[in-house]
């Protein structure tokens, strides 16, 4: 009797009842082909190149990740320090500007200094100390600090500036230190 395909889609059997592959315990190749050696599934290679690229982009995100980490860490270990930073702003002020300077009527600017972590202005009065008020010149000196871009940016890298106007023919002195918590 002639090898039949069962109707569940069984393979056909012998006449003797036997799996036509007896023992070999693989399964069955239609068209009488020889059993296969099972092999994993390799997945669509799409899928496979897909993955590698996303875990070569993963891994580039990585790198530049920590080279920043690195970066920042090296930077704020051995970059400049805020007073290296005060120093310098000193040092490129001094640089562009002739002092003493009449600021205006009444006002020369006579020096700056960098101090612990401030740039220390410092301006003489041509003025009676009693005809000025302090609240208004502390004020305006905070308004010009927070609305011009340079000043602005020392302050918010936690540098201080101070400013010390003392009066001609008096010992009176005002002294003003302003911080970013000001602006």
């Amino acid at each position: 009797m002639p090898a039949q395909n069962q109707p569940n889609g069984q393979p056909p059997f012998q006449p003797n009842g036997q799996p036509p592959f007896p023992q070999s315990g693989q399964p069955y190749q239609p068209g009488g082909q020889p059993p296969y050696q099972q092999q994993p599934p390799t997945p669509p290679t799409g899928q496979s190149r897909g993955k590698r690229v996303l875990v070569a982009v993963i891994g580039v995100v990585v790198a530049i990740v920590v080279a920043v980490l690195v970066r920042q860490g090296f930077n704020a270990a051995f970059g400049e320090s805020k007073q290296d930073i005060v120093n310098e702003g000193v040092k490129q002020i001094k640089a562009q500007t002739t002092l003493p300077k009449q600021v205006d009527s009444v006002t020369t600017w006579t020096g700056v200094s960098a101090e612990d972590g401030t740039i220390h202005y410092r301006y003489t009065v041509q003025a009676d100390p009693s005809q000025l008020d302090e609240s208004a010149l502390h004020d305006s000196v905070e308004r010009q600090l927070c609305s011009t871009t340079e000043t602005k940016k020392l302050l918010d890298r936690d540098i201080a500036m101070r400013y010390s106007y003392g009066f001609d023919g008096s010992s009176k002195t005002i002294d003003m230190t302003f911080t970013k918590a000001d602006c």
